[in-house]
């Protein structure tokens, strides 16, 4: 079982840290996809009427816009790193001329991240996060991915940004009370977090907890996952995978809400027992 860490964010801005781009190529239409905030640091996934991706990175009222992007490259560099981030395999991870993750240990048992965003002219924003940030900011790329080469040319040459809709439990469950914690009539809760994929399944290998009371919640909570049928999240009403979290209370002959699902936010981070 995975489990998070919690490392508390900071910003700073740098010096040039990526190599300058070579000249941009001019976009007719820009829509945005996605946006996420880190304390100060604030991003941003656009993607343009030629199916190409940016990223925008603020600190403050200091701004930037990076390359532009291949979704096949940032498709690429989503799974590499994604795929690292419990045990990272390289000391940097780079996209292009805008984006660098460079893993650092934060202690003996945590890793932590520093991500830097960098514009055509080479100038620079950072911030420091743990892997909760990263799987965030890995998501905001991979739905710009999604609507780079989902969309079609009128879709992308509309005004706005992407209409987006967010996954939901197609309907109520009832999950097994684990045997311990119903035999001592214990109440408890669990926060489970896995990618929904275009059918309405959670993938099997992602589900991890992140939090629970006890162990015995955290083991039920990925049996329930398992179990539950979604209805997908769309862009502009083309079905895509989501990372998501979510919440399940364990109360005594209780039934599992439909509810909207969250994505991935850092919250404190309490480790099940004898895991």
């Amino acid at each position: 079982m995975r489990h998070h860490v919690n490392i508390v964010l900071y910003v700073f801005t740098a010096a040039v840290v990526l190599s300058p781009s070579s000249s941009t190529i001019a976009q007719t239409n820009w829509r945005e996809v996605h946006s996420l905030k880190m304390g100060r640091f604030f991003t941003r996934v656009d993607v343009s009427s030629r199916h190409t991706l940016r990223v925008y990175a603020q600190i403050d009222t200091s701004k930037l816009m990076g390359d532009q992007l291949a979704p096949d490259s940032v498709r690429t560099f989503h799974q590499q790193l994604f795929n690292d981030l419990d045990k990272p395999a390289r000391t940097q991870y780079v996209l292009g001329n805008t984006v660098l993750v460079q893993p650092f240990a934060s202690d003996s048992m945590t890793i932590g991240f520093v991500l830097t965003v960098a514009d055509t002219n080479g100038a620079s924003r950072q911030v420091v996060t743990d892997k909760d940030g990263m799987e965030e900011f890995l998501d905001l790329l991979l739905r710009g991915v999604a609507a780079a080469t989902m969309l079609t040319d009128d879709q992308l040459l509309k005004q706005g940004p992407i209409e987006q809709k967010p996954i939901t439990l197609a309907k109520h469950i009832n999950y097994v009370y684990p045997r311990g914690p119903k035999l001592a009539n214990q109440s408890g809760s669990a926060l489970v977090q896995f990618i929904v994929d275009t059918t309405g399944k959670a993938k099997p290998e992602t589900i991890v907890c992140v939090q629970a009371t006890y162990k015995d919640f955290a083991l039920a909570a990925i049996d329930a996952v398992k179990m539950m049928e979604f209805t997908p999240a769309t862009i502009e009403g083309h079905k895509i995978e989501q990372l998501v979290q979510y919440p399940i209370d364990f109360k005594l002959n209780a039934v599992l809400p439909v509810k909207p699902f969250e994505v991935p936010t850092r919250r404190p981070t309490r480790r099940p027992p004898g895991s």
